[in-house]
């Protein structure tokens, strides 16, 4: 949804910004352990016990953080480019 002033929303802004992180936070490493072990087995064997939501949850809780601070920014500097 947009805003009567035609600015994206703040939360519209958060969910986009944190989905983005943690999908190439996520990539990234998957490449990373792809290089150092030849193969995801070593990804995938590592999360035989519930460690895969500590994992998520970690994730997430950083993306989040990313998410709302570069919605803030971003905000700003649009409203400030609106203005002048």
């Amino acid at each position: 949804m947009k805003t009567p002033n035609n600015l994206p929303t703040f939360w519209n802004l958060v969910i986009r910004f944190t989905v983005v992180f943690v999908l190439v936070v996520m990539a990234i490493e998957m490449i990373f352990e792809l290089f150092k072990s030849g193969n995801l087995n070593a990804a995938v064997s590592s999360f035989d016990d519930f460690t895969w939501l500590y994992y998520i949850a970690i994730k997430l809780i950083i993306g989040l953080a990313y998410g709302l601070f570069m919605a803030y920014l971003t905000l700003k500097r649009l409203k400030k480019q609106k203005r002048g």
